[in-house]
């Protein structure tokens, strides 16, 4: 590699290893101390990655077509550090090292190096999207079915007679891959997943396809394919196959199990909870196993690993097993079982709980946050069971204690300024739910001080999507990166409206980035004026852009706003960004002062609260 290359590569990790994790009994003014000057050496370490890339490599991809070979082998090796198998560490940079490569590939006629990058760039896309998942929300799909899709259509053609092995074997993990952008849930989707799925079994079993090119894993080709198709096995649920569809979906799960068994019993090791699922599921699908002993199996295999095993398969124990019961039980009409749901239910978040504050953070974390993502979407908010409000705020105390801490300073000032719009301009606040006129807004104004601080404190719910990416990037976010990122409105508004203790800010989380004048801002198909909570909305607006003048919760992407400038911008927008009523609510010089003095404390209290959580989940 380049000495450029390496270096990056050098920053890149020492930001993704440097994370401070608040430690029990510590002080939060040291925590506050070790995260400012951790902020500090992040904002250092994306400028220094921006200048890298924008000086040394951004060129070098532009002039694509003038770069020495020995140059694109080095590009092709440094690509290799940023993403490989579940090591992810920076996939958006993978995926633009290797698009320049794929127009290099073009440009050069090179149908092998064609093949090649685009498989490659079919998975830096994936990784991309997972990001988005389980929400519904697809950016990249398409694209990535029509990579995957041209290079497996080399299949059949001459060129696949002349191609090298491993440019074969490209050409075959493509055309399993295709799978990878169909969406599971939707009826047509995954019809078309099982026809791709099934062709490519039926190509990769084909002895004289495989007498061609002997020296490819034809073997695990195949049993790849077969793991795709067994994730049809809840569309078998919820969608309408036909006896046809159920077969071949359950002689993948029958073949999958059957190799997991082996592999474990030459291992002299059980069935890895993750296999056990798939086996449970496939025989409660093909209606050999009823609904309560799946349940009551799911719910074992919750607890089959250890509280101290942190690796992939306790993931799926301890955070993936609970989200499949709590998604199965949702399907149960047995009206007597919701009181033993709810409090397996209770027993398993808890444990969840204790899990994830104490699992450590290494090249696993996109994995884990993908399984947490599961836990938040299937979860059940029944009585008993722990309001979603507060697993959600579980769930950042745990794996993002500063983004915590940044959603519970914004509440505290969210709700100063819901108790002096109730003194200034009760007025502007009627409407809200129980609020039809001045008066009976005053009389609640403890009840509306705390809706608007339960809004501020969930009005980011969203970005449990993107932890991550916050936390690792060295750079200045692409395009692609930003494009999700915002993409945490839909997402916390999505999450938030299936459970009782949150739908009512689900308009807060979607419309906090939208402008008052609705001419700007994101996303473009929302808007807040026509939101019953669209006071929520206005205030949360304001207390996000003054929670953005505190250094340490301060965006390392963004140039820094001081206090006085983000007041001053608050005021300017007046009308247009931010709504009058809300601007001028800080117009005066002592409010201003107070909030200043405020925030300082409040960030304190935030932290402590944080650790007091921690806490109560270990």
């Amino acid at each position: 590699m380049k000495p450029y290359q390496e270096e990056y590569l050098r920053i890149l990790h020492s930001v993704s290893s440097a994370a401070p994790v608040p430690e029990e009994g510590q002080d939060p003014d040291a925590f506050v101390a070790a995260n400012r000057e951790e902020n500090a050496a992040r904002r250092e370490a994306v400028a220094a990655g921006t200048k890298i890339i924008r000086e040394k490599l951004f060129p070098v991809l532009g002039d694509i077509v003038a770069v020495p070979e020995e140059d694109v082998d080095s590009l092709f090796e440094f690509a290799s550090h940023l993403m490989s198998g579940v090591s992810q560490s920076d996939v958006g940079l993978h995926y633009r090292i290797h698009l320049s490569l794929l127009g290099l590939a073009r440009h050069l006629g090179r149908r092998d190096m064609l093949i090649r990058e685009l498989y490659l760039v079919g998975m830096s896309l994936h990784n991309l999207e997972t990001m988005l998942s389980p929400n519904n929300v697809r950016l990249y799909t398409t694209r990535m079915r029509l990579c995957f899709s041209e290079a497996a259509s080399y299949f059949g053609t001459e060129y696949y007679d002349e191609a090298d092995p491993e440019t074969r074997g490209y050409i075959h993990r493509s055309m399993g891959n295709i799978a990878l952008a169909y969406d599971t849930s939707d009826d047509g989707s995954a019809k078309e997943k099982l026809a791709v799925t099934t062709r490519s079994i039926e190509i990769l079993s084909d002895p004289d396809i495989r007498a061609k090119t002997p020296s490819l894993p034809w073997d695990t080709y195949l049993y790849k394919s077969h793991q795709e198709r067994t994730t049809l096995l809840a569309y078998l649920r919820s969608g309408n196959p036909g006896p046809e569809a159920f077969a071949k979906v359950l002689e993948s799960a029958q073949i999958v199990q059957d190799r997991q068994f082996r592999a474990a019993k030459e291992r002299g090791e059980q069935l890895q909870p993750r296999w056990q699922y798939a086996y449970m599921a496939a025989r409660y699908h093909c209606g050999a196993m009823l609904l309560p002993e799946f349940l009551d199996r799911m719910y074992r295999l919750s607890f089959s690993r250890g509280d101290d095993d942190f690796g992939s398969q306790s993931m799926f124990s301890h955070v993936g097993a609970a989200a499949v019961y709590m998604d199965y039980s949702k399907h149960t009409s047995d009206e007597r079982q919701t009181d033993k749901i709810a409090m397996r239910i209770r027993t398993m978040t808890r444990r969840m709980c204790s899990w994830i504050v104490r699992a450590p953070s290494n090249e696993n974390n996109e994995q884990l946050m993908f399984f947490i993502r599961q836990f938040l979407y299937a979860y059940r908010e029944l009585p008993g069971t722990m309001p979603f409000f507060e697993l959600l705020g579980n769930v950042f105390a745990a794996r993002n204690p500063t983004g915590y801490a940044r959603m519970r300073v914004t509440g505290r000032v969210a709700e100063q300024l819901a108790l002096w719009a109730v003194d200034d301009c009760p007025g502007a606040l009627v409407g809200l739910p129980g609020c039809p006129d001045e008066q009976s807004v005053v009389s609640k104004r403890e009840m509306i001080a705390e809706l608007a601080s339960r809004a501020g404190i969930l009005h980011d719910a969203g970005m449990i999507h993107f932890v991550n990416l916050d936390v690792v990037a060295c750079r200045e976010l692409f395009e692609e990166e930003d494009m999700m990122i915002r993409l945490h409105t839909h997402c916390g508004s999505q999450l938030m409206n299936s459970h009782p203790s949150t739908m009512m800010f689900a308009d807060v989380a979607r419309g906090h980035h939208v402008r008052f004048d609705e001419r700007g801002g994101y996303p473009t198909d929302f808007s807040p004026s026509a939101s019953p909570v669209k006071q929520l909305i206005y205030l949360v607006s304001a207390a996000n852009a003054l929670v953005s003048s505190i250094e340490d919760f301060a965006s390392r992407f963004e140039p820094y706003v001081p206090f006085d400038q983000a007041c001053e911008r608050i005021e300017r927008g007046s009308g247009k960004t931010f709504a009058p009523f809300a601007s001028a609510l800080i117009s005066s010089v002592s409010r201003r002062e107070q909030l200043r003095e405020e925030l300082a404390v409040w960030q304190k209290d935030a932290l402590l609260d944080m650790y007091r959580r921690r806490k109560e989940m270990l």
